[in-house]
């Protein structure tokens, strides 16, 4: 009798509590893995319903919320990096530092509690060295783990003492690797796997039903952009591009697909009064948190991506890309990495806000190059980031990290 061989249970920490691309990685992360080897349990800081939009296979997902979570942290920070006299805030962020850890010391407990109930082999801590919890809590019960970071991560006090324990720390991109490494991360411990795609079959009926629902006739041209609507996504910086292009095409319908979750108020009071007080606010669509992006990326013509600081990838680009639409992408950060300029996609400064619009007219006024460009980077990204692949690679870390 041959006896079936145990299955490796990976814990996916995600501290996220808001829209993101990070959470949205972990639900891709859970259906790419083969179920034969792994079983993947989920723990996020959004409430269970929430985290199951995400998470589309049948698994373990519990909710525990953060007593002092990260968005708490920046605004501590703001207010810290108001003080002139350096030493003081260097003092004050690492008593803080310790001051954020004891509140979260509840949380620490519930999720040691969740480890040792589901018998976690492998600890897949989301977010970076932020999600400090995660790592401690691996490193106290030792478990192997891996540290997966979405962005630029400046380590504190606690962060810089602890980072001599990760065995694995993936990275998103190229540019987030040669950040990191200045920042003090080892370079030899760190591996690069790009975020994937995974285009969601998409009905015509749908699509139709969304255009009657948002007012969009049929001959009208339509851009869009995608993503959380906070300061550093560019979306003044958008508007100011499409205010040049709506004056040249009168068809064209603005698509903002996102919401603000975690953004300021000053800056969602910026946007609206950029739409209420311009001449087109009749043609610009706010459709707040959409689950379904794939039907809302049929809709576009040519989809943008207008990020203001350097972007440590770029999901909406490959997103936009696998469903044939053409982007206009800052050329800021990682989507050097994915596009190559003129070929599959347009860079540009978002700032200057004449060239960009003179890409994305070229493109609505040209069906043959839009198409053509729209085709080549579907072809790319289908190539380079499939989801396949992305659970491979990922396979391989966790076995390394467990040493077989």
């Amino acid at each position: 009798m041959v006896l079936s061989k145990e299955k490796i249970t990976v814990l996916y920490a995600d501290e996220a509590i808001a829209f993101g691309g990070s959470l949205v990685v972990v639900g891709h992360l859970v259906d790419a893995i083969d179920k034969d080897q792994f079983r993947p349990v989920v723990v996020g800081a959004m409430g269970v319903d929430r985290l199951k939009k995400y998470i589309q296979q049948t698994v373990p997902v519990y909710s525990i919320p953060r007593l002092y979570n990260y968005a708490h942290w920046a605004k501590t920070i703001t207010i810290i990096n108001r003080i002139p006299v350096r030493l003081v805030r260097k003092i004050l962020n690492y008593l803080l530092s310790l001051v954020r850890v004891l509140l979260n010391s509840l949380y620490l407990a519930r999720l040691s509690r969740v480890i040792i109930k589901e018998k976690v082999a492998v600890i897949h801590v989301n977010n970076g060295m932020n999600n400090l919890a995660s790592v401690l809590a691996a490193v106290l019960l030792r478990r192997s783990f891996v540290v997966h970071i979405h962005g630029i991560d400046n380590p504190g006090f606690i962060q810089r003492w602890l980072i001599s324990r990760v065995p694995r720390f993936i990275v998103i991109s190229e540019y987030v690797k040669e950040r990191l490494v200045k920042n003090g991360f080892p370079e030899d411990r760190m591996i690069v796997i790009p975020n994937p795609v995974r285009p969601e079959p998409v009905l015509q009926d749908e699509v139709k039903g969304l255009r009657k629902h948002y007012g969009i006739k049929e001959n009208d041209r339509v851009l869009g952009i995608v993503g959380r609507i906070v300061r550093w996504k560019g979306h003044v910086e958008f508007l100011q591009a499409a205010n040049i292009v709506m004056k040249t095409i009168p068809e064209l319908k603005l698509l903002i697909v996102g919401d603000y979750s975690d953004g300021e108020k000053a800056y969602q009071d910026k946007i609206t009064s950029m739409v209420e007080e311009g001449d087109f606010k009749d043609r610009v669509i706010f459709t707040g948190y959409v689950k379904n992006v794939g039907e809302h990326y049929s809709l576009m013509d040519v989809c943008v991506h207008a990020s203001i600081e350097p972007e440590p990838f770029g999901l909406v680009i490959t997103e936009a890309m696998s469903y044939g639409v053409p982007v206009v992408a800052s050329d800021r950060g990682a989507p050097r990495e994915i596009i190559t300029d003129g070929e599959d996609g347009y860079l540009v400064n978002p700032e200057a806000s004449s060239v960009f619009a003179e890409r994305i007219i070229g493109l609505l006024a040209n069906e043959d190059q839009r198409c053509r460009m729209g085709e080549k980077g579907k072809e790319h990204v289908l190539k380079y980031y499939p989801l396949g692949a992305y659970g491979r690679k990922m396979e391989r870390v966790y076995q390394e990290v467990l040493g077989r």
